[in-house]
């Protein structure tokens, strides 16, 4: 059978929280519409000025940021062209030391005595030696001129950021 059931009768308790709460509430929303009420506002003039000053250092910042960017282009830039340089040279060198390599093998393959044939063999080694030394020698500076080409101009730019 089934069961029928009561109605249930309210809580004075909980009803006595809700009111607390409530009051809670109220007290510290017109605490907080007092401090409103006392609290002056600022002056114009100091935030006028403040902006300005905030739209004097952003439009600083602006200009030194164009600057670096202008800058980094022109070393990237410069840099390319350095590097394809060096690159150019590289492969001039390497054709080059590939040529004397093979004159020097067919002078010591040709049929002559064996005197002349060191001879030549000598002579030939002290030529790729010197060409060889002259080559990496100028890729070697060509790289350090490279380097401080595209160095240039951001040492410039920070240069003039520094006045």
């Amino acid at each position: 059978m089934a069961e029928v059931k009561k109605p249930r009768a309210k809580s004075t308790a909980k009803s006595a929280q809700k009111a607390d709460l409530v009051e809670m509430a109220a007290a510290s929303a017109a605490e907080t519409i007092e401090a409103v009420v006392e609290a002056k506002p600022a002056a114009l003039p100091a935030i006028a000025a403040k902006q300005i000053e905030a739209s004097s250092l952003l439009s600083s910042a602006k200009k030194q940021s164009d600057v670096l960017r202008q800058a980094m282009s022109e070393a990237v830039a410069v840099s390319a062209k350095g590097a394809l340089e060096v690159n150019g040279k590289i492969i001039d060198a390497v054709n080059t030391q590939r040529n004397v390599a093979l004159d020097l093998w067919r002078s010591a393959i040709s049929p002559s005595p064996l005197p002349e044939a060191f001879k030549a063999q000598s002579h030939a080694t002290k030529q790729a030696y010197e060409a060889a030394s002259a080559q990496w020698k100028d890729i070697a500076e060509t790289t350090a001129l490279w380097f401080t080409r595209s160095l240039e101009p951001l040492q410039t730019a920070l240069h003039r950021q520094g006045r």
